[in-house]
């Protein structure tokens, strides 16, 4: 006779809500918004993609590595880049991604500690620099937007 399964009488309790200035700001840079295309490279959780998602954003897709081809973005995301081999493998993804959209595009970094060569690197890559902020943990915060094509 099988052994009938007792059933938790409630939820256990949901995590709290992230701390204002995590991953999550990432977005709030990279001014994702309703309609957005975002793409999310190397993130360590789904937190960044529900965050897109209640941002308003219309597609949200997160990749461990970097794509070789990815889907258009109007945004770009990377958590945690920390060498430079990764940021120009992003950077290069990044810009692929990034070419479709009309406005051009922006891509929000995470970098860490020392990695600020990085940013004067993405020049190369057809990216602007629009703000490079440092936070309190060390991490430095960039935000670039593609160059627009001179036609």
């Amino acid at each position: 006779m099988p052994v009938p399964l007792a059933l938790p009488k409630s939820l256990p309790p949901a995590p709290p809500p992230a701390a204002p200035g995590g991953d999550t700001q990432l977005l709030d840079e990279a001014a994702a918004g309703p309609g957005g295309r975002v793409l999310i490279i190397g993130a360590t959780s789904a937190e960044l993609l529900c965050t897109a998602l209640r941002h308003g954003c219309r597609a949200a897709q997160e990749a461990t590595l970097p794509p070789l081809r990815p889907e258009p973005a109007d945004v770009v995301v990377a958590p945690r880049i920390g060498s430079e081999e990764a940021a120009a493998a992003l950077a290069a993804c990044a810009r692929r991604a990034l070419a479709a959209s009309p406005a051009g595009g922006r891509l929000a970094l995470l970098l860490r500690p020392g990695a600020g060569a990085i940013a004067r690197r993405l020049r190369d890559y057809g990216l602007e620099r629009l703000r490079l902020r440092a936070r309190a943990e060390g991490e430095l915060l960039l935000v670039c937007r593609m160059q627009p094509a001179i036609r």
